[in-house]
């Protein structure tokens, strides 16, 4: 049971982790500069 529970929080990490990598790359493919779109990221990774 202990091994699921590890398998289960590695497996919602990388989830987690896709998922922010997508909606980083959706930020970079609307913003019209780079500087509009650090200041995005940023904001995306304090949250």
């Amino acid at each position: 049971m202990e091994q699921d529970d590890m398998n289960l929080a590695e497996l919602l990490k990388e989830t987690a982790e896709e998922n922010q990598t997508r909606k980083i790359l959706e930020i970079l493919a609307e913003c019209e500069d780079l500087k509009e779109a650090i200041e995005k990221v940023k904001a995306l990774l304090e949250k």
